[in-house]
């Protein structure tokens, strides 16, 4: 196991460049765990083999992330990287339904910043929820833990065979053995531009905000004046 998990860190420092904490430093329980994720800027997507340019293209992100088939909470089966991430503002988190300490917490704060987006979100923005614990996360449940907290259109959670979550959560450093240490991070990520950040997800709302619109006052800026 410990094998597994150095070689998630490694994956990830491919991908997720500049100042990344350790997955171990970013597990569910602060008070088990130690370390809380420490804020960090929007780092550039890396390539293999040292180079950094400025965006990987398409098929290098497909690679990465995996267009692994997952299951949406209505049921539909989603391409992970090309039906819920390709070309957005994503704003990822790790979750499962029977959590009843910082997942909570996590929730609301995503709710409150799915409301001050306003009609941005879903258009600009999109949430990406993942079940942590996939095999008890059936989308009848992912459903009703959507509803609970008032998620609207451009917020998906995902769940499906262990295997394949475990997979696409590992590609972010964030699989766990034990699902109840699940991260408490969220992953920002502007996937058009390969500009990734992780943050802590009990942060007020309002700082999760100032990131997003961080994301999009650059992808508006690099359009340039029409």
């Amino acid at each position: 196991m410990r094998i597994r998990r150095m070689l998630a860190s490694a994956a990830l420092s491919v991908v997720l460049a500049g100042g990344m904490p350790a997955p171990g430093a970013l597990a569910h329980d602060a008070h088990r765990h130690g370390a809380l994720p420490q804020d960090n800027g929007v780092p550039a997507l890396q390539a293999p083999g040292g180079k950094v340019p400025r965006r990987l293209d398409e098929r290098e992100q497909r690679r990465y992330f995996t267009d692994t088939n997952l299951l949406d909470q209505d049921g539909r089966e989603v391409r992970f990287y090309s039906d819920v991430l390709r070309g957005k503002i994503v704003l990822i988190s790790f979750v499962y339904t029977s959590c009843t300490d910082i997942c909570p917490i996590l929730m609301h704060n995503l709710s409150d910043v799915q409301a001050s987006l306003g009609d941005r979100f879903g258009k600009d923005v999109f949430f990406v929820s993942i079940s942590v614990d996939p095999e008890d996360d059936t989308p009848e449940e992912l459903k009703k833990y959507a509803a609970r907290y008032e998620a609207k259109p451009g917020w998906i959670f995902l769940t499906g065979p262990k295997k394949d979550v475990d997979a696409v959560v590992g590609r972010f450093g964030e699989f766990h053995d034990d699902f109840e240490d699940h991260s408490m991070t969220f992953v920002l990520g502007d996937v058009k531009n390969g500009r990734w950040s992780k943050m802590r997800g009990d942060h007020p709302p309002e700082i999760v905000l100032s990131r997003i619109r961080d994301l999009l006052s650059r992808r508006e800026g690099a359009k340039g004046p029409k």
